[in-house]
């Protein structure tokens, strides 16, 4: 395995998919794996069971910090740059979106140029391409809603000005709509886990808007898998990469299917306002990643059920009361 020995640093490790990466990175031989998280997004009980690996290191502290950053960057053989602001953040707190979206990721890029063999993977979002009618390639001319896909777009072009102005070993992939184990199910993100978590305890799932909003749902292990294939090919240096799985449902289809199967035979969906800035058909064409050899191994309903179950035992540990079927 290509990181079999390596210093590997994960930003953002301790968040939804940061957890599932870093776990995956821990049993692949590594030397060490640096997990770098300020937890205003990720949570200490996502990687309290890491601890016990030996190659598993935590430092708190913040991708802003540009003298931390530096450090470890020195220290990596490759850099998987999580860390970001989620969307409610960039709503409720905008400079700290930029300074973690932008900033942050400025702070990797230079860092880099002291240490020229590290490979570096950029996790951005579809939120910077914004909607379409048909499917949008990775070159789709990007209009996004909100000043997450705004920053993040920008973190997008200083990568590829990097890449090709300074020879910095990075890529970029794009996530769309993510879900699985130790995805935050209490917040306004994350449509899959949010609605079981309701579901299970009796509580009708809420629609945002009319709920004919597209999602392209992929499990998480799909997305880490794609990163890790991405970290090893030499041709996806300098690219951008969509990544989602073939799935495509609207919201309120997702609503009555969880309820179908979870859910207690005269519960229904509620409905509220629409959000604001939201995208409506952020449908991705993936064929460029295909053709590097990705393909999602898990289907939606083998990823959903993977999540119940982990949503319902997170559950009962906290003390919640869940439906009986």
């Amino acid at each position: 395995m290509f990181l079999k020995g390596k210093i590997v640093l994960v930003t953002g490790g301790a968040g939804f998919i940061g957890t599932n990466l870093t776990e995956r990175l821990l049993r692949l031989g590594t030397k060490n794996v640096f997990v770098l998280d300020n937890f205003i997004s990720g949570k200490l009980e996502n990687i309290e069971h890491l601890r016990r690996f030996k190659n598993f290191q935590l430092i708190k502290g913040d991708v802003a910090d540009y003298d931390l950053v530096k450090s470890l960057v020195l220290k990596s053989d490759y850099v998987f740059h999580l860390s970001a602001s989620k969307l409610v953040v960039s709503q409720e707190r905008p400079r700290l979106d930029l300074e973690t979206n932008i900033i942050g990721t400025f702070n990797i890029l230079e860092a880099s140029r002291l240490n020229k063999g590290v490979r570096i993977v950029h996790a951005s979002t579809g939120s910077t391409l914004g909607s379409n009618s048909k499917p949008m390639k990775e070159d789709h001319h990007p209009k996004p809603t909100t000043l997450y896909g705004i920053s993040k777009l920008s973190a997008e072009h200083y990568c590829l000005f990097y890449a090709r102005e300074f020879g910095i070993k990075i890529s970029v992939i794009r996530y769309f709509h993510v879900f699985g184990p130790y995805q935050d199910y209490s917040g306004k993100a994350g449509v899959v886990n949010i609605f079981l978590s309701r579901v299970l305890q009796g509580k009708s799932p809420i629609i945002d808007g009319s709920g004919k909003q597209i999602r392209c749902l992929t499990f998480v292990q799909d997305d880490v898998e794609a990163t890790l294939l991405i970290a090893k090919r030499k041709e996806a240096i300098g690219q951008i990469y969509n990544v989602a799985s073939p799935t495509r449902i609207s919201v309120k289809q997702l609503a009555h299917l969880i309820i179908k199967r979870y859910g207690k035979k005269d519960m229904k969906p509620c409905y509220g306002p629409p959000r604001t800035g939201e995208n409506l058909r952020p449908i991705p064409d993936t064929t460029k990643i295909e053709k590097l050899g990705f393909k999602a191994k898990f289907t939606f309903e083998e990823g959903l059920e993977l999540t119940n179950q982990w949503i319902k035992n997170d559950l009962k540990q906290k003390g919640f009361k869940l439906i009986s079927r």
